[in-house]
C-alpha cells in the first residue's frame, strides 16, 4: 500500500490500463524546477501549501521513477521549465499572473540569462537526476509548455509521436499541455500520480474539500477528451512493449529529394 495520497487517483477510468503506447513516446516533466515543484521560488504565496501537497502526493517520487524508465530504454526525458516573467508586464487578468507580479515585484523584465534569481529558479530540481548527456531541457513562458520553447520542433527532430506528461501542476499546466499537444496531432498520456492537482489557499473559491473537487473534474472529466489518463506504474510497464528506437534521421528534404531523384534516374 502506497504511503502517498494522490486524490487523483480514484478518478481513473476502471479500463485506463487497457491500451498500448504507439509510436515513439518521450517523457515529458513539466516545471520540475527549483523555482516551482522544488523550492517554489516562484510562488511566493502558494509555495507552502503546495509543497506540502506535492510531498504527500509522491509527485517527485513517481516523476523520478519515470524518468529512470524512459532514460533505461533509451527513450527521450525532455524538462519543461517555465520562465515565469519574460516581459516587463504581465496579463492584466487572473491568479497565476498576479502570482508572477508577487514573485517578480518590479515591472522591469527579469532577465533569465543574467538575473540569479531567476537563473536558479529555472534549474532543473536536484531530485529529478538530470543528465545533461541524455536528458533535454526547453524553457517555456508562463503555462504550457510549447509557449516560446521549442517542444515541438524537438518532437519533430527525435522522432516523438506521443508524450507521457507528469509534472506541476495537473489541473492547469499539464491539463493545457494535453490540450494543444493533441492540436499538433500529438498522442497524450498522462499519468495521473506523477503530477498533483494544487489550488492555492488565495483561491476566493478555496475550500477544504477543493482538490477532490478539481481532480474528479480534471481527471474523470476534461482530460479524457484529449489524453489516455493513467497512472505510473501502468506507463512503465507499457514500456516494456516498446522496440529500442535508433536515432532519428536528420537528413534534410533536399538531400532526401536528391537521393529519390537520382533513383529514378537509372
Amino acid at each position: 500500500m502506497s504511503e502517498f495520497k494522490n486524490v487523483a487517483m480514484k478518478y481513473l477510468w476502471d479500463d485506463h490500463d487497457q491500451f498500448e503506447i504507439v509510436g515513439k513516446p518521450a517523457l515529458v516533466l513539466n516545471h520540475m524546477q527549483r523555482g516551482l515543484a522544488g523550492e517554489g521560488l516562484f510562488i511566493p504565496n502558494w509555495g507552502p501549501h503546495a509543497a506540502q501537497g506535492i510531498k504527500e502526493s509522491g509527485m517527485v517520487e513517481k516523476c523520478r521513477e519515470l524518468a529512470d524508465a524512459f532514460r533505461a530504454k533509451g527513450l527521450p526525458v525532455i524538462f519543461c521549465n517555465a520562465i515565469p516573467k519574460p516581459l516587463p508586464y504581465m496579463p492584466a487578468y487572473g491568479d497565476l499572473p498576479k502570482e508572477q507580479d508577487a514573485a517578480f515585484p518590479e515591472a522591469r523584465m527579469y532577465n533569465p540569462v543574467t538575473d540569479e534569481f531567476a537563473r536558479r529558479g529555472c534549474e532543473v530540481m536536484p531530485e529529478m537526476g538530470y543528465n545533461p548527456d541524455t536528458d533535454y531541457i526547453v524553457y517555456n513562458w508562463h503555462v504550457h509548455p510549447f509557449t516560446c520553447s521549442g517542444l515541438e520542433k524537438l518532437c519533430h527532430v527525435l522522432g516523438v509521436d506521443t508524450i507521457v506528461w507528469g509534472g506541476f501542476a495537473m489541473n492547469s499546466v499539464v491539463y493545457t499541455s494535453c490540450v494543444v499537444a493533441q492540436d499538433y496531432w500529438l498522442n497524450n498520456i498522462v499519468a495521473v500520480d506523477s503530477s498533483y492537482i494544487c489550488v492555492q489557499l488565495s483561491k476566493k473559491s478555496w475550500t477544504p474539500e477543493i482538490d477532490d473537487i478539481v481532480a474528479h473534474a480534471v481527471v474523470g472529466v476534461m482530460m479524457q477528451d484529449t489524453a489516455r489518463v493513467t497512472d505510473t506504474a501502468t506507463v512503465i510497464k507499457k514500456l516494456d512493449n516498446v522496440t529500442k528506437f535508433e536515432e532519428p534521421d536528420h537528413r534534410t528534404f533536399r538531400n532526401v529529394g536528391r537521393q529519390v531523384d537520382e533513383k529514378n534516374l537509372l
